[in-house]
């Protein structure tokens, strides 16, 4: 796969917008103008590896988010009852980044691991 500014420009503004955070604030906690941030994600400027890492945690994604597919994300979706898994590319509705973004906060592993407990408790009813 060729990754160019304009792929990850792309991925900047995506993340950016699934934590609902503005151009001015992201400029802000890497130490750089909105403009900067808003020449990144044209992909008219080119991001060092240094600031990529910096806007990578400031977004709590993995470095590896700026280099993956821009149309689409795959999304593994799992049926426990036929006891198979099926892995279809699609894009995360709001529902489902908002879902994310929450379960990135949560303060630690306990946390999360309580929750998934808990949604596959409710999946397993239906």
């Amino acid at each position: 796969m060729v990754v160019d500014s304009k792929m990850i420009g792309h991925r900047i503004k995506q993340g950016r917008e699934q934590l609902n955070i503005s151009q001015e604030r992201l400029g802000e906690l890497i130490g750089v103008t909105y403009q900067q941030i808003q020449k990144y994600e044209k992909g008219t400027n080119k991001v060092s590896a240094e600031r990529l890492s910096s806007i990578a945690k400031n977004l709590k994604v993995p470095i590896s988010f700026f280099f993956e597919s821009t149309k689409e994300s795959l999304v593994s979706e799992k049926c426990e009852e036929k006891n198979y898994s099926v892995q279809k590319e699609k894009t995360l509705s709001p529902q489902e980044q908002e879902l994310l973004n929450y379960f990135r906060f949560l303060p630690d592993k306990d946390t999360r691991a309580n929750l998934l407990g808990f949604l596959r408790a409710i999946c397993k009813k239906k």
